[in-house]
């Protein structure tokens, strides 16, 4: 084990990178689980007591239903990545989150001889030129897939109990629509098509409204509250087909609405992502 001292220095100096700095909820997700692992409670980091003490979840968090810390996970890998890769690729010591654990560990990193260092910096400008000519070609590429028409034509559809929830979903089904519109393999309805499909009441006629509005799939986000929270359900299917491709459910409270929209709209587009062939 590296001296905590060492590895606090580490976790402040990647988090006042430009990477962390702006990253509020990656930043307090990873120092929780640092704090936690160098107090010896590393075996304590799991789904359920990070989605409450990191992602203020109430005691009703279900992780089956809700992917927010599995979502936040790969969000903060990639972020490691990216950082020891770029300007943290000189740190002695570096804090690696493997897939599968939620704790982290601490790596030493050995330090180069002057004249390993020396080389490894020309080989640098080296693998500039060549990623420059690499990537003209991967621009042709790139430019040639952009022209590809996309593999599936997607509509998000809201459907309600009551009319009140009718403001919030379709603010959730327009993030949505935004959040699966990044894939270049789906073509998504616009908003201002969908609008006069939106359900209200538990009758729902999925397959009309895909053919009408020329959509192979449709994903139909649903509403549904008690005293203090909403149930949020999405079903991904292709109605031709007649049967779902993927289900799910998340539970929230009334407040900040607009985060919760944001939030349940990324983690429904990946798990959507993930069924797209």
């Amino acid at each position: 084990m590296l001296p905590t001292e060492d590895v606090r220095a580490a976790l402040d100096r990647l988090l006042a990178s430009d990477r962390f700095r702006n990253a509020g909820r990656l930043s307090a997700f990873l120092r929780f689980a640092v704090e936690q692992t160098l107090a010896g409670n590393g075996a304590r980091l799991k789904e359920y007591v990070l989605g409450i003490e990191v992602f203020g979840k109430g005691p009703e968090f279900d992780p089956r239903l809700d992917p927010v810390v599995r979502v936040e996970a790969r969000r903060l890998r990639a972020k490691l990545q990216e950082y020891y890769e770029g300007p943290g690729s000189g740190d002695p010591v570096r804090i690696i989150l493997h897939k599968g654990s939620y704790a982290p560990s601490f790596e030493l990193v050995a330090a180069r001889p002057p004249h390993l260092e020396a080389a490894r910096r020309m080989n640098w400008k080296w693998g500039l030129a060549a990623v420059a000519a690499l990537a003209g070609a991967a621009g042709l590429i790139a430019l040639r897939s952009a022209t590809r028409a996309p593999s599936l034509t997607i509509v998000v559809i809201p459907k309600v109990e009551q009319p009140e929830d009718q403001p919030f979903a379709d603010g959730l089904s327009e993030a949505l629509s935004a959040e699966l519109a990044r894939n270049p393999s789906l073509r998504v309805v616009a908003w201002p098509r969908v609008v006069e499909y939106r359900q209200v009441g538990p009758n729902a006629n999925l397959g009309r409204a895909a053919r009408e509005l020329g959509a192979e799939a449709v994903l139909a986000v649903g509403i549904q509250r008690s005293a203090t929270t909403r149930r949020i359900s999405a079903v991904f299917l292709k109605p031709d087909q007649g049967f779902k491709q993927w289900a799910g459910e998340y539970e929230r409270g009334f407040s900040d609405e607009f985060a919760v929209q944001r939030e349940i709209a990324r983690a429904i587009a990946d798990e959507v992502r993930g069924k797209i062939p």
